[in-house]
């Protein structure tokens, strides 16, 4: 007897649970369905981590340098959908500061939300906490392509609205990647990720306007590719480069500087004490430069320089490379985070031996040390005097009251290839394929634009040199002039 009740309160037991088990699962599977088909992909993004959005039309100020009342009033007056009001804020803000891109681009956005005119949505990716002056130099290039087209009446009667997204660290920028493939209204993005597979395998073109992360640290990338680009693929390539290959850049500048100085001495990042952290591309940027060096006569030295030490000591090394090795010229290869260390190199190398930099320091910051640098040969996918026809180099003067650089012009080119293949197909799937077709070309600010199936962009670098200039733009006092390649 005492079995069979045992029995009957086992049965009840399991009966109760296997109940409140399904209802568990009912109510999951009720609000998993909520939260995962929401028509708004931003805000589910937003949802599921607590976080704001990573992306903004000119609701939020990124870049803050220089940032007057009128812009602060446009963002507000954007956020609150008072676009008539954003406009002329915006535009106030122009006249005091000309030389801000994300304001033009905010000043767009608001134009086309106050005219309520059908759009085609596209993202830039810009590393504001990480390099203001890079971000600004991107969205340069981004707000003039933008402001052209819409001037000329938009991509097929479509204006062309820009999203500004931008990450403040790894774990946001993961979550950045997510919210741009899940949100559908975005036809593509500009940008450089270190790991951009998620574009291809959600198909949203990607275009990166810079110089190319180096293969082996996007070595992923890189494969996925070449396998993609193959006609079985099930995934097409969604990865392009409006820069040419980074080996012809070192492959120009290594020829050069072999033909200038015998012995080099080369300054990298290979491991930070700083952070604790290694710059694999930078370490393997310099095996190819000392590789291509020795393929043309030079000679690489063995004494080591490593910029990204806390304890890197710029005098000794220099005066030992010279005087211990023999050396007759010096190549600087920062990373962004360490261009000032760099620096420090060129202080005391100064007009002892010839002095070389990787494009990293091809910027506005580099020139204002340019009584240190002076002399200094930089390799460049383009200078404003290389193609004195193009039009871009005087309408960005026009436009920004400064001269520009190649990355402005890399990102120009970017959006410009977008915005060709928009007009022929304004889907995500159909805008791979038109960039992908060996007959899509276009015209941009570093010549004739097309890529190959994988993505690529044949081309050569130029050579430019830090010289002194008496009434030059830059208001340094120095700028970058054109080399003779040969």
């Amino acid at each position: 007897m005492t079995n069979k009740k045992e029995n009957l309160r086992l049965l009840i037991s399991l009966g109760l649970a296997g109940v409140m088990v399904a209802a568990i699962l009912w109510l999951i599977t009720k609000v998993s369905s909520t939260i995962i088909t929401p028509s708004n992909p931003i805000s589910t993004s937003s949802s599921l981590t607590n976080k704001p959005s990573l992306m903004n039309l000119g609701t939020r100020i990124l870049v803050k340098v220089q940032t007057y009342p009128e812009k602060t009033d446009g963002v507000k007056a954007f956020a609150e959908k008072d676009f008539t009001t954003a406009v002329k804020k915006f535009t106030a803000s122009l006249k005091n500061n000309p030389n801000d891109p994300e304001t033009l681009i905010y000043l767009n956005n608001a134009k086309i939300a106050q005219d309520n005119s059908s759009v085609l949505k596209v993202a830039v990716i810009a590393p504001i906490n990480f390099d203001p002056s890079l971000s600004e130099e991107i969205l340069r290039g981004i707000a003039q392509a933008q402001n052209e087209v819409n001037k000329q009446g938009g991509i097929n009667g479509k204006k062309l609205q820009i999203v500004i997204a931008s990450a403040e660290n790894r774990e946001d920028s993961t979550r950045l990647d997510n919210e741009l493939v899940q949100d559908k209204s975005i036809v593509a993005v500009v940008g450089v990720r270190l790991n951009a597979t998620i574009y291809s395998e959600n198909r949203l073109v990607l275009v990166l306007p810079v110089e190319r992360p180096n293969q082996a640290e996007n070595q992923a990338n890189l494969d996925n590719n070449s396998v993609n680009s193959q006609p079985n693929s099930p995934i097409a390539n969604y990865l392009f480069h409006v820069n040419p290959l980074y080996e012809n850049l070192v492959d120009t500048h290594s020829r050069y500087i072999a033909r200038q100085a015998r012995n080099i001495a080369i300054c990298g990042d290979i491991r930070s004490s700083r952070d604790n952290s290694t710059s694999s591309s930078n370490q393997i940027l310099v095996e190819q430069y000392t590789q291509a060096i020795k393929k043309y006569g030079g000679n690489v030295i063995s004494t080591p320089c490593n910029l990204a030490d806390n304890n890197f000591d710029p005098r000794a090394f220099v005066d030992k490379a010279i005087e211990t090795e023999n050396a007759s010229g010096f190549l600087l290869m920062p990373s962004i985070r360490n261009i000032y260390f760099a620096t420090k190199v060129a202080q005391e190398v100064k007009g002892r031996k010839a002095l070389f930099a990787s494009e990293t320091m091809y910027s506005a910051t580099t020139l204002q040390n340019g009584k240190d640098l002076e002399g200094m040969v930089l390799p460049v996918y383009w200078h404003r005097d290389a193609n004195k026809n193009n039009p871009f180099a005087k309408h960005a003067f026009q436009l920004w009251n400064a001269q520009v650089n190649q990355r402005t012009a890399g990102a120009y080119d970017a959006l410009q290839a977008i915005i060709a293949g928009l007009k022929q197909d304004n889907t995500r799937e159909g805008l791979q394929r038109v960039l992908a077709n060996p007959n899509f070309s276009t015209s941009g600010a570093t010549g004739m634009i097309q890529f190959s199936p994988s993505g690529e962009r044949q081309g050569e670098a130029m050579l430019v040199k830090i010289e002194r200039c008496e009434s030059c733009s830059t208001g340094t006092g120095y700028d970058f002039a054109l080399l003779n390649k040969k």
